[in-house]
């Protein structure tokens, strides 16, 4: 233990070992403020969409390959933004990656049609991907492996918080920039009064892109890649973030973190690793039935139940309100239980079977509720089941990923992202020729194929120890 000599009353004495400072905490802030912005980002098109096919002249099934594109591309770039953050740090790419989907926020602001708004959708994916899998090379390089799943809970508490808050908050802005008091205030100013005969929903899409600007210059300045080079971060904490549960995952940290990536050796162990590709494929089922919250409930409240976009904004946020909770409940629960027992797969499997099989069930019973209210209990119920185990989820990708979390969490979330691109084009056309009933029976056979995939994990092993005995 390190310990330190202090004077009292002139003789020196041995003073109590140092205590861990607690930087380690502030680099959770900034992943909590960045896991907000994503899905606020990801999330506010689907509170603008009936003003986006108004003003743009774009059909339904138009509407359903927007908001489609953005998880395809999202997909299709998380191995090179992972294997970018791995190779030359998460500090820089993750700057990279907040500026880039920033500017296409913004610009989709600015789209005059289908073609650009398919663009800057398509962009923004592309710019975006990577986010997570360098959060998740953060976090095995910045936490000690005991609280991961509670950290990963915290982390998908406020990036389903992102999503739960974005229509009312994207809808204050379309408000206030709606108002005559917006309009008054620019009239009389030069260069922005233009903005007085622009669209709510265009100026919205800009400012939302300025706050990724601003998190990217104060993390860029802030934050180093290797806690022992970050001069507010003492030898106790230090200690304390380097120690592991197993010795397969502690044989992995090295010195310095900047290496170049995997080698061909590992990239063979990555495609081969059947805990991996299991994760990849239990975030496709779980993504298809998860997407119904951000693409099509707004419309489904309309259609079955009568309700205006602009009075369900409190409703569509509910589901990933109470799914934020749900992270952080399962992600405590999780890793308190495995402390007690040392049953790590055990629990982590526990958590989102259990959530997967209650969605199922939630998602099947949509249909039948014959009133408004009945309807968004049961959706409730389903958005938050389908959160209980993801803090379980995350921390079981960055055991397995060791070293390479982030190339690891790349291939998972390429893979699992497949399930967000398609089910809104699937879900229209499903919904346009047999009605919402088949629908959600789709999503409740998602959630049980989810639930499945945990016959084929094991988190006890990181990938590059070889085979998983799963």
């Amino acid at each position: 233990m390190i310990s330190r000599m202090r004077q009292s009353h002139g003789v020196l004495t041995q003073s109590d070992p140092e205590r861990p400072t607690a930087v380690r905490y502030r680099v959770m802030g900034f992943l909590c403020v960045l896991a907000f912005l994503t899905y606020f980002d990801r999330v506010c098109i689907g509170r603008v969409q009936e003003e986006i096919q108004r003003d743009l002249a774009i059909t339904s099934a138009q509407m359903g390959i927007i908001l489609g594109v953005f998880w395809f591309s999202y997909s299709l770039f998380e191995i090179p933004g992972g294997w970018l953050g791995d190779r030359y740090g998460a500090r820089i790419t993750l700057t990279r990656i907040v500026l880039c989907w920033s500017l296409f926020t913004a610009l989709t602001g600015a789209a005059t049609g289908f073609v650009s708004l398919f663009i800057w959708r398509f962009l923004f994916g592309a710019g975006e991907a990577g986010a997570f899998p360098n959060m998740a090379l953060i976090q095995s390089q910045w936490l000690p492996a005991r609280s991961r799943a509670r950290a990963g809970g915290l982390l998908w508490l406020v990036a389903r918080w992102g999503g739960a808050f974005s229509p009312a908050l994207f809808g204050a802005l379309l408000r206030g920039f709606d108002s005559e008091t917006f309009r008054a205030a620019v009239d009389g100013v030069p260069v922005l009064s233009v903005l007085s005969e622009v669209a709510p929903w265009r100026i919205a899409f800009w400012i939302a892109g300025a706050v990724g600007v601003v998190w990217c210059a104060a993390f860029f300045l802030w934050f180093r890649d290797d806690p022992a080079k970050k001069a507010s971060v003492n030898a106790a904490e230090l200690a304390l973030i380097r120690e592991s549960e197993t010795p397969e995952i502690s044989s992995q940290k090295q010195p310095s973190l900047h290496h170049a990536g995997p080698d061909r050796e590992t990239w063979g162990k990555l495609v081969r690793c059947r805990s991996l590709w299991a994760l990849g494929f239990l975030y496709v089922f779980v993504s298809f039935g998860w997407s119904f919250f951000v693409s099509w409930l707004p419309r489904y409240l309309k259609e079955v139940h009568g309700v205006p976009f602009d009075r369900s904004e409190l409703v569509q946020g509910l589901p990933l309100f109470l799914g934020g909770i749900s992270c952080l409940a399962g992600g405590f629960l999780c890793d308190w239980l495995v402390a007690r027992t040392g049953r790590k797969r055990l629990w982590r499997a526990f958590f989102p079977v259990c959530g997967y099989l209650t969605a199922a069930a939630a998602m099947l019973a949509i249909p039948w509720a014959d009133s408004y209210e009945k309807a968004v209990v049961l959706l409730a119920i389903a958005g938050a089941a389908n959160d209980f185990g993801q803090g379980a989820n995350w921390a079981s990708i960055v055991d397995v990923g060791g070293l390479y979390a982030g190339t690891a969490a790349g291939l998972i979330n390429m893979v699992g992202n497949m399930g967000n691109a398609f089910q809104p084009w699937i879900g229209d056309a499903i919904s346009n020729a047999h009605g919402w009933t088949p629908v959600f029976g789709a999503y409740a056979c998602s959630y049980l194929c989810a639930a499945s995939m945990w016959l084929f994990i094991d988190p006890t092993r990181p990938f590059t120890a070889g085979r998983s005995r799963g």
